[in-house]
């Protein structure tokens, strides 16, 4: 009797495993990377990231006219500041001089910029509890005004704070079970 399959059965079954076993272990691998878990306040999502089961930040953000995203960043090290937007073709590794106003406050500044983005360490007190209570963020670049709205701010950047003190104390009480991951 002749074989006319260019496969065996036996073969096919292999090559049917293999791909699932790929299938199945390729997202697994892509959240071993950086996986995150997040929540929304208002207008604002607010999100915990991880890097190999490894607390690395919390953020809140929020989409804003033209397809520009505000993003507020806090580690154990500060606040910054992440303004993003497919649309930018910015110089890596350029800085950019700011206006920013945020209520009575107001201040020159450098932003860093990345190929769609910049970003702006917050280091001032004051300018940290304003952003709870102002309505409004104003970032005056050369060619643009970008206004963050900070309605339900308080709220946001109340979780936000509560996102790194619980995620990054997870490891130090317990090293043995893997951290909740709450936003």
């Amino acid at each position: 009797m002749r074989k006319t399959a260019l496969i065996s059965t036996p073969h096919l079954i292999c090559y049917g495993f293999a791909i699932a076993a790929v299938l199945w272990l390729s997202p697994k691998a892509s959240h071993a990377a950086e996986e995150s878990k997040s929540d929304t306040i208002g207008p604002w999502e607010i999100a915990a990231t991880f890097k190999s089961d490894k607390f690395d930040r919390c953020s809140i953000s929020r989409k804003l006219d033209d397809d520009i995203v505000a993003d507020f960043v806090r580690t154990d090290d500060g606040l910054s500041l992440v303004l993003s937007s497919p649309n930018w073709k910015l110089d890596r590794g350029k800085q950019y001089p700011v206006k920013i106003n945020l209520g009575s406050l107001s201040f020159d500044d450098q932003v860093a910029a990345e190929a769609n983005s910049v970003s702006i360490d917050i280091k001032d007190k004051k300018f940290t509890t304003g952003l709870r209570s102002a309505s409004a963020l104003n970032v005056v670049g050369a060619g643009a005004t970008i206004r963050v709205p900070l309605d339900k701010s308080t709220a946001a950047f109340d979780r936000l704070d509560e996102c790194v003190e619980k995620n990054s104390k997870a490891v130090q009480t317990n090293p043995f079970v893997a951290p909740a991951r709450q936003p």
